[in-house]
């Protein structure tokens, strides 16, 4: 073949190529166009009832009303959501197949060796949620009244104080861990299956203190049942406005329990960014989040909610090999 032959034909790949570039992306476009015109399915990697559940029927209204398709919500509880996860990882990738889970996506990893699928790409990232912070929570007849006093009393009597949490490898147990080694403290972690019995044992007076979120015991602290040491937010939290954040009190630990919206991988990116326009309209409804007292719905770009996860992840693993933790 002439040098004129091959540059012919090379030029005429070339445009091929382009050619089918641009097929699929108009087709990925005109299938966003046309979507959702069928049911949408958001999975929550947890019992009915609980706040993420809340949560994806709050989404799932809304998108409802705005989109005239039903927004079905199905709990797949169980493995510390890894079924649920799981389940969501292997749907078809047309974004009729959602995901509402939480901060054990870039925790499992390190405490799961052999994941069934890949945390990252394995998925499409659609929108942050929510960021919730964490609060040690004590019993009213605990000594120390702050983080600081804590901090002296375990520095005191070191071992000497437990501590419960969501169970181990949760984001409330990474926290209270994270807060021992930068303070230099010990403490003992009573295991627990959920924060709901680690906060019953507290207000029992079986354990003196327990880390949670600030919608786990709001309603306990605002009777006066239990008090709350520090919130581990980057500033004070509306809902807790006189609790100061770990900063005021010293140690620089800003962390949360985290939501996230994910679809399968390869949805089309047009797909992704319509549910993306919609999540961040209905976070900005007013008040829509009153149903869950604590709670700040918020948004973001599907790139930002990968690179936030993709950085957790990176966060937490050293801590979880430090402590060797593993899934149960």
């Amino acid at each position: 073949m002439t040098y004129i032959g091959m540059r012919n034909a090379l030029w005429g790949a070339l445009c091929a190529a382009a050619m089918a570039g641009l097929s699929t992306s108009a087709a990925a476009q005109s299938v966003a166009d046309k979507f959702p015109d069928r049911p949408i399915k958001i999975i929550v990697p947890f019992a009915p009832g609980g706040s993420t559940d809340i949560i994806a029927r709050i989404i799932g209204q809304k998108m409802t009303e705005q989109w005239g398709q039903t927004v079905v919500v199905e709990t797949r509880p169980g493995a510390a959501t890894v079924i649920g996860t799981q389940a969501a990882a292997k749907s078809d990738p047309d974004g009729y197949t959602l995901l509402l889970t939480v901060s054990n996506h870039a925790t499992n990893p390190s405490l799961n060796d052999k994941l069934p699928y890949d945390a990252l790409a394995d998925f499409e990232f659609i929108s942050m949620v929510t960021r919730i912070p964490i609060i040690p929570y004590t019993s009213p007849k605990f000594e120390p009244t702050d983080l600081k006093g804590l901090i002296a009393h375990a520095k005191a009597k070191p071992n000497t104080v437990n501590f419960g949490s969501a169970g181990a490898g949760s984001m409330t147990h990474l926290v209270a861990e994270m807060l021992k080694l930068q303070a230099g403290i010990e403490m003992t972690h009573v295991v627990y299956r959920g924060g709901t019995p680690a906060m019953n044992d507290v207000l029992a007076g079986q354990i003196p203190m327990t880390f949670g979120t600030v919608v786990q015991a709001l309603p306990q602290y605002e009777a006066g049942l239990m008090r709350a040491l520090a919130v581990t937010a980057e500033q004070r939290y509306p809902a807790i406005p006189k609790v100061p954040t770990f900063k005021e009190q010293g140690v620089d630990l800003v962390a949360s329990e985290w939501y996230v919206m994910l679809a399968p991988a390869r949805t089309p990116r047009p797909v992704v960014d319509k549910l993306n326009a919609e999540l961040r309209r209905i976070f900005a409804i007013p008040n829509l989040g009153d149903r869950i007292a604590s709670i700040q719905l918020a948004g973001s770009t599907p790139d930002e909610a990968r690179e936030f996860v993709k950085g957790e992840t990176a966060r937490w693993a050293p801590v979880i090999k430090k402590l060797g933790l593993k899934a149960e």
